[in-house]
């Protein structure tokens, strides 16, 4: 299926749907159409009777213009008089129309005018807006006021006196609103002004206590500082690193530290000591001499080493007195080349280190001044935003309170406001009562008020109306729909009997030959005939069915099996003194106590009404009884009571085949419709349901329910024209 062909059967579908709805609603207000011209009378009488007593009135209209001033927008003294419009983001013309109808400008209005209410009393205000018409002329920034007075002139007077009246108290309200203004600005300047100052002081102290010039000047220079001394301190670092491996070699090889060595070099230049390292080197001499003249046991030898001993010992007591540590001799008596070499060299290069080490702290601590600064430029960056904030802030307060101020003196000296006249209220020649509209007003309240009272009547009527709640409520094959004709429900009698040709009669032989197609492989004999409550047309449809289906040459036997209220007797015109009981009680065969009415139909009556039915139709009697009828007949149609009213239909059910419902559109309510189905479903009769017979029903709806009905009326017609249906009553 295309895309073309859905969407056409859902509009198919939509269209049957509205029409279905259209239908229903234009049914509902036919049933009920009475009520509803009787309200939609007296709700357009009640109105033309009100329209009588209106009196001619004549309208006079003005307009007003609204616009906004600019001077203080677009400037000192600058297009003064030009206006805008303010539609935009000004005061909405919603506002304005309420200022217009406040009670003070209608009050003023009356007063200046001295208009009078009928009794010659001053008018209310309330009464007065009552005559006034005030609107937004759509897509401008224009308002309309209409005012009706039974004198034009009047009239014309009450419009512009009112416009101005409103446009002067706008004027007045402008001006004191400007002097309010002025007065605030006045009294907010100085105090603005000396915050400003004070801001701007607490600007110039941060500055200045935190010796700031440009911070953004200044964290440029701290970075670039920052390199430079990393640099210097990894070349400084470095050169001290070389200096402590030189110190630490020489110290390894003198054993001295640096206090140590400079004493030592002090204590050899002493005189003390070079007269001891003299006399040593002397002594030394003469036993090197001695000893190659004596060997070492002689006295000369032996006196040279106890001198040697003795000024070593000496020696060697001064260098543990000022050094404190073991020296050797040779470094203080090695001669000078020896002692630069080894004691003023290490002294050399270990304040070279102290001096390197020095300088790398110093350096360290400019970078840790440097860092520390660096770190507070965020914090001091934030407060200088902050202070410039707040200053300018404070700046354009002021500055926009002192060309407010020099605005407000010009506006002082403007004398109009933002609405101005462009339509006076001219004296109108021609009056009006108002009579056609309050008579249309009457005569759509009238169709809603009569269209509202069938809506509620047709609410407060619990029964099923119509074909489709019918069908809702019970779910039951329709076998088929029966007309209703008002003159042959008076008449009586059996349609099917009388007009065998007529489309009624045919709508019955309808209804026979879908009960044969509902059930092709096994037909039912017997057939029980009833429904949810009286007055539904059950045993009509009974008797005419039994007609059709004999009419069709089939052998039937209808029993009236409603024992209580039976009514085939006087359908058929037939006696009714031997029937059901008489074959039950007292044993009369069956062909004594039956009649023919028609050709192959057999009408078996109820008989005198019996004191206990039930007792009767629950005997096994009753049973032999269709048991014999079953072997003589085609076909046995039982006409049952209605299910809510007796058991009786769950005493039958037993002995027939199947059940044909009947339900009569307006007869049968909702609640009784709900028992009849719980009935049928407590009873497990719904398999024995074969369908439905829908009686009575209206001939437009049937009409617009039954699909051959337009059809098949002009076809049973004579003269081929649509004609009435016709049937028995229901």
């Amino acid at each position: 299926m295309t895309n073309l062909q859905k969407d056409n059967g859902s509009y198919s579908n939509s269209r049957g749907e509205l029409d279905f709805n259209i239908g229903e609603y234009l049914l509902k207000l036919k049933r009920r159409w009475i009520p509803a011209l009787a309200v939609f009378t007296f709700t357009v009488g009640t109105t033309a009777f009100l329209s009588s007593f209106l009196e001619k009135t004549y309208q006079s209209e003005g307009k007003i213009l609204f616009k906004k001033n600019t001077t203080l927008i677009e400037g000192i003294g600058t297009e003064a008089d030009k206006l805008e419009s303010i539609l935009d983001n000004q005061t909405p013309l919603s506002t304005e129309k309420v200022r217009i109808t406040s009670e003070p400008v209608l009050q003023q209005t009356i007063d200046q005018l001295k208009l009078e209410d009928a009794e010659g009393k001053p008018l209310k205000p309330k009464d007065f807006e009552k005559r006034l018409t005030v609107e937004i002329v759509g897509g401008t920034d224009i308002i309309s006021l209409s005012y009706k007075d039974p004198d034009p002139v009047t009239a014309s007077k009450v419009i512009n006196t009112l416009m101005d009246v409103y446009i002067n108290a706008q004027i007045s309200s402008s001006k004191s609103a400007t002097e309010t203004a002025g007065a605030f600005i006045d009294k907010t300047l100085p105090q603005v002004k000396n915050n400003l100052q004070s801001l701007e002081s607490r600007l110039q102290d941060f500055y200045e206590k935190n010796q700031i010039v440009d911070l953004q000047e200044e964290k440029k220079i701290l970075v670039g500082e920052l390199g430079n001394l990393n640099r210097q301190i990894s070349s400084v670092g470095a050169e001290l690193q070389g200096k402590k491996a030189q110190t630490a070699s020489l110290q390894n090889q003198l054993g001295l530290d640096l206090n140590q060595a400079v004493r030592a070099d002090q204590l050899a230049n002493t005189p003390q000591v070079q007269s001891i390292i003299e006399q040593l080197g002397a002594t030394e001499t003469q036993l090197s001499q001695e000893r190659q003249r004596f060997n070492d046991n002689h006295p000369v030898v032996a006196s040279l080493n106890e001198k040697k001993q003795v000024l070593n010992s000496q020696l060697q007591q001064l260098i543990r007195q000022y050094v404190g540590a073991q020296v050797s001799t040779g470094l203080l008596q090695g001669g000078n080349n020896l002692k630069e070499n080894q004691l003023e060299r290490f002294i050399s290069l270990k304040i070279e280190e102290l001096s390197l080490q020095t300088e790398v702290s110093a350096l360290a601590q400019y970078q840790q001044v440097y860092l520390n600064r660096t770190k507070d430029i965020p914090r001091l960056e934030k407060q200088e935003k902050t202070l410039l904030r707040e200053v300018d802030t404070a700046r354009n307060s002021f500055e926009t309170l002192l060309v407010n101020k020099e605005n407000l003196a010009i506006q002082e000296n403007q004398k109009t406001g933002n609405a101005e006249v462009i339509e006076l209220g001219q004296v109108p020649e021609e009056g009006s009562t108002g009579r056609v509209a309050l008579m249309a007003l009457g005569i759509l309240m009238g169709l809603f008020l009569s269209n509202l009272t069938a809506v509620l009547l047709e609410m407060q009527d619990r029964t099923l109306k119509t074909i489709p709640e019918i069908k809702q409520k019970f779910s039951y094959q329709v076998l088929g729909i029966v007309p209703l004709d008002m003159l042959q429900e008076a008449q009586g009698g059996i349609v099917v009997q009388r007009e065998p040709d007529s489309f009624a009669s045919e709508v019955y032989r309808m209804i026979q030959t879908n009960l044969k197609f509902l059930a092709v492989k096994r037909q039912p004999k017997v057939i029980l005939m009833t429904s949810s409550v009286p007055g539904e047309g059950k045993s009509t449809v009974a008797a005419n069915l039994a007609a059709a289906m004999a009419q069709l040459g089939r052998k039937v036997l209808l029993i009236d099996g409603d024992l209580r209220k039976a009514s085939q007797h006087e359908l058929w015109q037939v006696s009714n003194k031997a029937g059901v009981k008489d074959v039950i009680a007292h044993k009369t065969p069956l062909a004594k106590v039956v009649s023919q009415p028609m050709k192959q139909l057999d009408l078996l009556t109820a008989g005198v009404i019996a004191p206990n039915p039930l007792a009767l139709l629950d005997s096994s009697e009753m049973s032999e009884l269709v048991g014999t009828a079953r072997k003589e007949y085609e076909l046995i149609i039982i006409d049952a009571p209605p299910l809510a009213v007796t058991a009786d239909v769950l005493t039958l059910s037993k002995l027939v085949d199947g059940i044909v419902f009947v339900s009569r559109p307006g007869v049968v309510e909702t609640e009784s419709a709900e028992l009849a189905q719980e009935t049928i479903a407590n009873a497990n009769l719904a398999q024995k349901v074969l369908g439905m017979v829908i009686n009575g029903v209206k001939p437009n709806e049937f009409d617009r329910y039954s699909y051959h009905a337009k059809y098949s009326k002009n076809y049973f017609s004579p003269s081929g024209e649509s004609s009435p249906s016709k049937t028995a009553p229901a």
